[in-house]
């Protein structure tokens, strides 16, 4: 896939799409498919715009908006999905001042914007419109051809990115999951911690993670863990550890038939299933019984 910046022309014709699509969930997807046809049957090559930070937390900073995706992320997934181009912007005061037209000038001007693909309820451009007849005629102006999608449906469940956020903070990471169609995953550089976990017999990782990239609810889940391109099933504690010490939070995994050093390498979790809450047990002696009931879990599936 081509990742262009607002400063590099693109020399073909296009039929595009917009939104911030974070976690690129299921409803994202059929949006992005019925593109995906329509660029196959006009012969445009298709085209997503998105954003590196949220609009909402732009012209709203007082909302502390955890992201599903990072822009790294985000450029996968549409990559995954057999999207050509995406262009990725900085959603800042300039971008929030323009009107639909001068946006839609723009991208025909510089991206080859021939037909817009707008979501069924999405709106953009400071002049706030409100129907979708508007942008239309708006399009006919200036010869886009602007379409809207139809409205998605997932047997009467509502599917969006603000749902998912909250279920993932809810520790709902099954749902989370299905509503994705892939499973939520952080990726973090390891650090070095306190090196507790091998006194007791269970060595982890410890993850430094984008603080913008939203963590699950604190709990036990069952991982699988890519590194360098290899998978290892695995434990992930995330929290404070109140049978340790109970400050601070953290994020780290317990990897099964894996000894190899990888300190400050990238590492990424895939986030399966929530086994529990963290619990502060009386001992260290029960908090080894427990995560070998736990591995004795994460072996059954």
């Amino acid at each position: 896939m081509n990742i262009l910046s607002d400063k590099q022309k693109l020399n073909v014709q296009t039929v595009a799409t917009i939104g911030f699509f974070d976690g690129v969930h299921i409803g994202h997807r059929f949006l992005l498919s019925e593109l995906k046809t329509m660029a196959q049957k006009t012969g445009f090559e298709s085209l997503v715009i998105s954003f590196n930070n949220s609009p909402q937390k732009t012209l709203h900073p007082e909302k502390n908006i955890k992201y599903l995706s990072t822009p790294s992320e985000k450029t996968q997934l549409f990559a995954d999905l057999g999207i050509s181009n995406c262009l990725m912007l900085d959603f800042n005061t300039k971008i929030a001042q323009q009107n639909a037209e001068t946006f839609l000038m723009w991208l025909k001007e510089m991206y080859g914007v021939k037909i817009l693909l707008i979501g069924h309820d999405h709106r953009f451009g400071k002049d706030k419109i409100s129907t979708f007849e508007t942008y239309q005629k708006l399009g006919e102006k200036l010869n886009i051809e602007i379409t809207q999608c139809s409205k998605f449906e997932d047997n009467g469940r509502q599917v969006s990115s603000s749902i998912i956020r909250l279920l993932i903070s809810n520790g709902d990471i099954k749902l989370a999951n299905q509503l994705l169609d892939y499973t939520y995953s952080i990726t973090g550089k390891v650090i070095h911690g306190n090196k507790i976990g091998r006194t007791i017999g269970f060595p982890t990782a410890n993850l430094k993670i984008d603080s913008e990239k939203l963590i699950p609810k604190n709990g036990v889940y069952i991982i699988e863990t890519c590194i360098n391109n290899q998978s290892y099933k695995g434990l992930l504690n995330i929290g404070t550890r109140p049978t340790i010490d109970g400050n601070n939070q953290t994020i780290e995994t317990h990897l099964i038939d894996f000894n190899k050093d990888i300190y400050d390498e990238k590492i990424t979790l895939h986030i399966k299933k929530r086994l529990r809450d963290e619990i502060k047990f009386s001992s260290i002696t029960e908090l080894q019984q427990q995560i070998e009931i736990d591995r004795k879990l994460l072996y059954s599936m």
